[in-house]
Formats: C-alpha cells, sequence, structure tokens
C-alpha cells in the first residue's frame, strides 16, 4: 500500500530486520495464519510487502495469490516467490479480483495504512467464498484514530470499531489478542506509571530490545493476560450482498 500522499509504507522483513520484538510479533501472527490455511485452499494475500510471509503460504495451499501497492515491494516478493503462485499490483481498496475468488484472505498489519479501511473490508468481504475465512490483524488500541508516532499508520482502527464492521459482514468471528504476559503486579505498576517503583524497568526494556526471555512471553489468545500489542480477527460466513 501507499500513504496518503503517495509515499511508500513501512515495511518490515522478518529476514532482515534487526528489531528483534516485531520480527517475533510478526512471526507469531504468521503462525496463526498458517494453521488456517489447508492444502486445498485458494489463498489471496493482501498487503504482501516484501513477500515474507507470501513465501511460507505459497507451498501449502492450492492457490497463491499476492497483491502489492508499493511498486518495490511487489518486486521483491516478486524475486523471493521465483515464479510460484500470482502476484498482481493493486490497491486493497478496490481489489482486481472477481466476487467469491478466494477461500482464504490473509490481511495481516494492513488495514492501518489505509485512507479507507471500511472499503478493503468490503473488498475482502465481496472476494471471499461464502464458506471462506479471512485473517486479520491491525495494531492493538482500545479508540481508533491516526498514529502520531507512525505517520505511516493512517488511521489505527480501534477494538469495537473493528470487531463491528466485521460483525456486520460475517456470521462467525473469532478475536485474538497478541500480549505480552503478565503479573497482575506487573499490569498494575504499568497501568500506574509505577514500574521504576517495584523494579520492574529491566522487563520491559528487555521486551523493546527482543531480549528472548521477554519475547518467549509473548502471547495470542482470545483473553489477554498483559499488554496488548496487536489485535487479530478471524471470520467467515461472509454475507452477500
Amino acid at each position: 500500500m501507499r500513504g496518503a500522499h503517495g509515499e511508500a509504507v513501512e515495511r518490515l522483513d522478518t529476514e532482515l530486520s534487526k528489531d528483534a520484538l516485531q520480527v517475533a510479533l510478526h512471526n507469531q501472527r504468521y503462525e496463526l495464519a498458517l494453521a488456517r490455511i489447508g492444502a486445498e485452499d485458494s489463498v489471496l494475500e493482501v498487503g504482501t510487502g516484501t513477500g515474507c510471509f507470501s513465501q511460507r503460504v505459497v507451498g501449502r495451499c492450492k492457490d497463491f495469490t499476492g497483491l502489492e501497492y508499493d511498486p518495490d515491494a511487489y518486486e521483491v516478493t516478486r524475486r523471493r516467490l521465483g515464479g510460484k503462485g500470482t502476484l498482481v499490483r493493486g490497491d486493497a481498496q478496490a481489489l482486481p479480483f472477481e466476487p467469491r475468488s478466494f477461500s482464504v484472505v490473509i490481511c495481516l498489519e494492513v488495514l492501518e495504512h489505509l485512507e479507507n479501511y471500511r472499503a478493503a473490508v468490503r473488498e475482502i468481504q465481496r472476494c471471499l467464498k461464502v464458506d471462506g475465512r479471512v485473517i486479520v490483524s491491525v495494531p492493538y488500541r482500545k479508540r481508533g484514530g491516526p498514529n502520531p508516532g507512525n505517520r505511516f499508520h493512517i488511521y489505527e482502527p480501534g477494538e469495537a470499531e473493528l470487531v463491528g464492521v466485521f460483525r456486520k459482514s460475517f456470521s462467525k468471528l473469532e478475536v485474538f489478542y497478541q500480549f505480552f504476559e503478565e503479573t497482575p503486579l506487573m499490569t498494575l505498576a504499568r497501568a500506574f506509571h509505577l514500574r521504576s517503583l517495584f523494579g520492574l524497568d529491566a522487563i520491559y526494556r528487555d521486551l523493546v530490545a527482543g531480549a528472548p526471555q521477554a519475547t518467549a512471553k509473548l502471547r495470542i489468545a482470545t483473553k489477554p493476560g498483559g499488554l496488548k500489542t496487536n489485535l487479530l480477527l478471524v471470520a467467515s460466513g461472509a454475507s452477500l450482498d
């Protein structure tokens, strides 16, 4: 995708990035999505980025199609796939595919980059088979809004807002949270800005640094037990408009 003014958006390459925390978070989301893809599925990945996830999917399903807007990321993905699957340049807000074309649609960390994420959800619904499923992830936010610390995130949907949009479009919805596991004391100290008082600063420094002992406490579950980082939705039963 591209930002509001046409600039290329951020792309994290899990094979090249030195940001160990983000690599761990991305890989954990990849595993959740991969577990929901079968050998007979026709898969669309909306927003391939540089193809790190694409190359893991292409050999696991019957048909793979990747869509990417940014020309540089598109070229990296094309080289990574080496002729496997189908790669298309296009916009998530206007998918260039026939209705009911795919049994699985994957859209990881894409919606927040769009000017109109609701249009992308409608397009995903249109292109998904009635018995198909969609897997989406976005940064976790209680309430939606732009991210002042990341100019590439035009609008990050809030939790209830995004869940509501998907409930209107799909008959079945599973909601997952990606989070850093905390004890009740850690959560309380973080909420009241008392981490230093309780000697907990080092734990969160390790998390930011992506230290193995910290990333080992990253979880994805339906009930979060700590610091939420991302919201993941698995939806099926696309309504027929």
